[in-house]
């Protein structure tokens, strides 16, 4: 397929260019800043996801197939939050209405495991579902928030959109030091569900969603196999967020952020496993 990647040299964007090049794909990224490594058969373009005119003219030039898009301000803080807010609420209408209007037949749309604010709460169940209630928390969240109603408007006039809200997601070289700093401050890792997920893994889900012959669109939560401490789930749950209902939270060590409904949908199932004391995948 032609595929655009959007923040195609953003931190988990690289990974996705490199997973779909490497299946046979003609992959496109489109970036504010220049890859810093370049993949060969790869074609590489500038230009800013919140300017329509660089979307259309991208999309325009390369008609793709499908589209991931995956930039945005990756957190609140980055710049003032009104841009933050602005900038990804603007970028992700523009993916979707060039989508709409040259006929691409599949968006990939990157929201965040942070529309559920678990920074400012407890969980209201676990593990947590496509159905837990949404409670933004920054501009960031907001942001997310806002893409997702845009992608269920679109998908309403017929564009198959699928969002996937991910949990944790880190570059495999940042994990180590991020685990060690997890691990000494579990209360405060709770908003990350004890779970990080690797970005290849990102990757591989974006690239099985794409070559699926049919996904409904919706929403759907992407998350790391198991919780960095290699204990029981419900034990975390139990000492740091005792405000959880853990009712339906099965024994053992599996993320208590649920990835159940991408799994059934294109076959998504974390190959690289972060947990205290080991490194598998």
């Amino acid at each position: 397929m032609r595929i655009v990647v959007t923040g195609g040299s953003g931190r988990v964007g690289r990974f996705v260019v490199s997973e779909l090049a490497g299946a046979g794909h003609e992959v496109t990224s489109l970036d504010l800043a220049a890859a810093p490594e370049r993949i060969a058969g790869v074609r590489y373009m500038q230009g800013n996801v919140s300017r329509p005119e660089d979307v259309f003219g991208t999309f325009a030039f390369v008609r793709p197939q499908a589209v991931v898009h995956m930039a945005a301000w990756s957190d609140p803080g980055i710049v003032p939050d009104a841009r933050t807010y602005a900038d990804n609420v603007a970028g992700h209408f523009n993916c979707l209405d060039a989508s709409a209007a040259l006929g691409v037949g599949r968006v990939i749309l990157a929201s965040s495991a942070q529309v559920y604010g678990f920074a400012d709460a407890d969980p209201v169940f676990a593990p947590v579902s496509e159905d837990h209630p949404l409670r933004p928390g920054n501009s960031y969240a907001l942001s997310k928030i806002a893409g997702e109603s845009a992608a269920g408007y679109f998908a309403k006039k017929g564009l198959n959109v699928l969002t996937f809200r991910i949990m944790g997601v880190r570059a495999p070289q940042d994990l180590k030091g991020e685990i060690e700093r997890a691990l000494a401050e579990p209360q405060r890792d709770r908003f990350l569900l004890w779970t990080r997920t690797d970005a290849r893994d990102i990757a591989i889900g974006c690239r099985q969603a794409l070559e699926a012959q049919s996904v409904e669109s919706g929403v759907y939560n992407l998350s790391g196999a198991e919780n960095l401490h290699g204990i029981e789930t419900r034990e975390l749950f139990a000492r740091y967020a005792p405000g959880t209902d853990i009712s339906g939270l099965p024994a053992g060590v599996a993320s208590g952020f649920s990835s159940d409904k991408a799994r059934r949908a294109f076959g998504y199932e974390p190959r690289f496993v972060w947990t205290r004391n080991q490194h598998h995948g």
